[in-house]
């Protein structure tokens, strides 16, 4: 009963933290909504494995990058036309305005890039801590940060 507990009373503290970071890494709130969902079920079918020692939402954080993660990948295998990276880089910018950042464009990085660039600027992760949670290496989250970055120059440019 205290699993049912635990996990209830974070569905009502965490709940909204989590679609939030499932939306920016899937792009739409009906997938993130899923996403979210999982992360839950998958909170409560590892609950055993949780020891307590970090913060609850730190590992529901890692679930649900993984959980987002997987998701993308899926959506990918199935055929999903992810965004070429090119395709806004020629969009006709208006002289005189500022271009400001739309978070639309991180559909045009890999779901690799894209949830490395969300630990680090939305998250405040360090790349130690990005790679613990999407369970990858410190070189790998700098170079997928690096390859995001330079796409979204790109395109902002």
């Amino acid at each position: 009963m205290a699993r049912k507990h635990t996990i209830d009373t974070w569905i009502i503290q965490y709940y909204d933290r989590v679609l939030a970071l499932a939306l920016r890494l899937v792009g739409n709130e009906d997938d993130a909504m899923d996403c979210a969902q999982n992360v839950f079920i998958s909170a409560w079918k590892k609950f055993d494995s949780f020891r307590g020692e970090s913060h609850p939402m730190a590992w529901l954080k890692r679930i649900t990058y993984n959980t987002c993660f997987n998701h993308l990948n899926r959506e990918k295998a199935r055929g999903w036309d992810e965004l070429d990276e090119t395709r806004h880089a020629d969009v006709p910018f208006p002289s005189g305005q500022q271009r400001s950042f739309d978070p639309a464009l991180l559909k045009i990085l890999s779901p690799s890039e894209r949830s490395v660039l969300i630990a680090r600027v939305y998250d405040d992760l360090s790349f130690r801590e990005v790679a613990e949670a999407l369970e990858t290496t410190e070189n790998s989250a700098k170079v997928s940060y690096h390859n995001a970055i330079k796409k979204l120059r790109e395109v902002m440019l």
